[in-house]
């Protein structure tokens, strides 16, 4: 059952390029396996940051988990690849923008609580800022279409710009059977802000 979220996004993947069909797929896939993400790593002390879960070598996607420490927030970014965001501690604040180089504009602003989930997916549904929410430490999962080594920040006055994006790499009990573990290589430099 561990890898079960593995195999499944790999028989999606198989199918070709993801559009919203197969990300409901892959959100569905996720969203079972939302039990298992709660029971590992929800117990755990964990600092605020970025850590890399898993990396598949056969279609690139990533399993990454972000620890939200009270007043983190990201700047206004974008992916360039399909994502799920799955909440399984607390909650978070997600507002998508539109895709402007000069002044994005706000479309949307939600609060996801623990046990629900979201979707990015370019160009239209991929520039969002995502936010702690309350006054609890939050966890997300996020699985994306590759591995992030940089996102595109909005900057005023520069418009959208890539930025370097680094996390730790840990060992869980949850990939195990998938035999791909670097334990703390990174430390996040991604640009949460409190």
């Amino acid at each position: 059952m561990t890898c079960n979220l593995v195999e499944r996004i790999q028989s999606i993947l198989a199918k070709g390029k993801v559009d919203k069909v197969q990300l409901n797929a892959i959100l569905d896939a996720t969203r079972d396996f939302m039990p298992n993400f709660q029971q590992e790593l929800c117990d755990q002390d964990w600092e605020p940051g970025r850590y890399m879960l898993y990396k598949d070598s056969r279609y690139g996607f990533v399993v990454m988990m972000l620890v939200w420490g009270k007043g983190d927030k990201t700047p206004i970014h974008a992916h360039g690849t399909w994502g799920v965001e799955a909440i399984i501690k607390n909650s978070v604040r997600v507002t998508t923008y539109t895709y402007c180089q000069k002044n994005p504009i706000e479309l949307s602003c939600s609060v996801l609580n623990a046990g629900e989930l979201a979707f990015v997916i370019p160009p239209d549904d991929d520039v969002h800022v995502v936010a702690q929410e309350g006054d609890l430490p939050a966890i997300s999962v996020h699985i994306y279409g590759k591995e992030l080594t940089e996102n595109i920040i909005f900057s005023p006055g520069q418009g959208f710009r890539p930025s370097p994006v680094t996390c730790r790499r840990v060992q869980t009990k949850i990939f195990e059977k998938t035999n791909w573990f670097q334990a703390n290589a990174h430390i996040s430099s991604y640009q949460m802000s409190r």
